[in-house]
């Protein structure tokens, strides 16, 4: 788990950013709002002197008993990234929100990235890192396209709300109490406009970085629970409309409302993957893929009840 003092030493620096970008007031707001998360960053290139350590792109180093995965046409799925839990564990969140084991290694493949939603992939949890063998695929993989493998460096973070996510009316709110005005009568010097430049600096702090886990997804709309969660349970594929989502979840949870906005707010992203050319990652428009996992079966090891989407702007 994150230590405590790893936690205040990087909510104080989140202050201390926020205020240079003018955005004092609002700190206990935003802060409030971010979610403890894993930042992953690529290292150097990996030329595979070991085996079980956290990499991305490239191949994956397995045990004999797992095949690789493929796609209902039988083409071999593309390997985007292993993170070896022990990595992991020191900066595992301590909210509550998050349990992983302790140790193992989790794997990520894809198939063919179209449609943008419910993508054929497969996430395998390994418990055991030892006896594991580079393996490489037969032949072409799903994506067409070849990954350079390198080494992750795992870092603590602290993930404030994305473009879809912030409350922006709140902000606006505190806009007013401020100035008297509203942002949109301050287009530049608002506090929502100066919240999306620091989320952007904050949130993509360097190239170095490739993904993230357990924190916010970009996106238009704060809706990708509900894409996930309404594929997971009942096996829909979500309409982009907020409520007639809701309306499905809750009848399948025997008319609880309560417990369809507990189910959404417990369905995680368990990793999300950036665009980034050193590696190879390309999705759509300099989109981000999306995994997702509920919270009951993260805490389970269920690992295959998954559900990935992409987003790009």
């Amino acid at each position: 788990m994150i230590k405590p003092e790893q936690c205040e030493r990087l909510t104080r620096k989140a202050r201390k950013t926020l205020e240079e970008y003018g955005l004092g007031t609002a700190a206990d707001l935003l802060v409030s709002s971010s979610r403890w998360g894993i930042r992953l960053d690529v290292s150097t290139l990996d030329e595979y002197r070991r085996t079980g350590n956290s990499r991305v792109g490239g191949n994956p180093d397995l045990p004999e008993h797992i095949q690789w995965p493929l796609t209902q046409e039988g083409v071999p799925m593309t390997f985007l990234a292993q993170l070896n839990l022990v990595d992991l564990l020191p900066y595992t969140p301590n909210d509550g929100r998050v349990s992983l084991p302790e140790r193992g290694m989790l794997y990520f493949f894809i198939g063919v990235d179209e449609p943008a939603y419910n993508i054929e992939h497969h996430v395998i949890y390994e418990p055991d890192s030892h006896n594991l063998t580079r393996r490489e695929p037969d032949g072409d993989t799903a994506l067409e396209t070849e990954l350079v493998a390198h080494a992750v460096t795992v870092l603590p973070n602290l993930e404030f709300p994305t473009y879809a996510y912030v409350d922006a009316q709140a902000l606006n709110a505190l806009s007013v109490q401020q100035t008297g005005e509203n942002d949109t009568a301050d287009p530049e010097g608002g506090l929502y406009e100066r919240y999306l430049e620091f989320e952007s600096d904050w949130n993509h702090p360097s190239t170095q970085n490739w993904g993230g886990m357990f924190g916010y997804p970009d996106g238009q709309h704060p809706d990708a629970e509900h894409q996930a969660l309404l594929q997971i349970v009942l096996g829909e594929e979500y309409e982009y409309d907020e409520q007639k989502c809701e309306n499905k979840l809750t009848a399948h949870y025997g008319g609880d409302p309560e417990r369809t906005r507990q189910e959404l707010d417990n369905t995680l992203l368990l990793l999300k993957i950036d665009t980034h050319d050193a590696i190879g990652f390309q999705w759509w428009d300099c989109g981000e893929l999306q995994f997702f996992i509920r919270k009951s079966d993260l805490f389970a090891g269920r690992f295959d009840q998954t559900y990935c989407s992409l987003y790009s702007s």
